[in-house]
């Protein structure tokens, strides 16, 4: 008896499985806003997992700096260097973030946490009043949603919403330091978002694994390394303007 339900497990496992890589593949193949980009970023396994751990020493702000201004003695190439902040970093207020925020502000078309999502990908972040309300009962202003905590309803609804904006403000301010190849721009990350969002229709509960899928892979990308902004005035970051883009 024991043995027949292990087996009925693995052949239910083998099967969510296989319904993944099926939603991946039908995202991927979409052709709907930036479904060429997709079809290359979501076929790589690297994405599915990410990971919180210390920076490599290497890495460090003034070691960048050196090499962008060519006095580093260093040899290795900074795009290995790679990094992320989460939804949570980037919940305004809370310190090390207020000087990031001031950096998109003045250096891109966002306007300041207090921007409506709607204004920034050009769809509310859910498809009806009632998913709204559900979902989001504080507001959908950036700052809303990245500052959510968790809850009931369907997480990918929320949770794609909050990396999305989060990894949109990561590759406007760390550039290629927050993923290894420029195809992870915020153009880029924004029609990744509303591809998926294309896909999700409300009467169908299975629709929604595309934006599971978006979430899983900008959650890898916020989730990789430790941040490297604060609230220093000298942090790289906040002087380099991207060059290796």
């Amino acid at each position: 008896m024991s043995d027949d339900i292990k087996l009925d497990q693995e052949n239910d496992q083998e099967t969510s499985e296989e319904l993944k890589l099926q939603s991946r593949r039908k995202f991927a193949k979409s052709g709907i806003a930036g479904g060429a980009v997709l079809m290359s970023l979501l076929s790589r396994p690297a994405l599915a997992k990410g990971g919180r751990g210390g920076n490599d020493a290497k890495c460090t702000g003034s070691i960048l700096a050196s090499i962008d201004a060519g006095t580093s003695l260093h040899d290795f190439d900074p795009r290995q260097c790679r990094f992320g902040c989460t939804p949570g970093f980037w919940c305004y207020g809370q310190g090390p973030d207020i000087k990031a925020w001031e950096w998109i502000v003045q250096n891109t078309n966002i306007t300041g946490p207090n921007m409506q999502f709607v204004d920034l990908f050009g769809v509310e972040p859910a498809k009806t009043p009632e998913l709204i309300a559900e979902n989001f009962p504080n507001g959908t202003t950036l700052n809303d949603i990245i500052c959510m905590p968790d809850g009931e309803g369907p997480a990918f609804i929320k949770q794609s919403a909050r990396h999305a904006i989060a990894a949109v403000l990561n590759a406007h301010i760390l550039g290629t330091f927050y993923a290894q190849q420029p195809n992870y721009s915020a153009d880029n990350i924004i029609n990744m978002y509303l591809t998926a969002y294309a896909l999700w229709n409300p009467e169908d509960p299975e629709s929604g694994d595309a934006l599971a899928v978006v979430h899983e892979t900008f959650a890898s990308l916020n989730e990789w390394r430790d941040c490297p902004l604060d609230n220093n005035i000298d942090n790289y970051f906040y002087h380099q303007g991207n060059p290796l883009i």
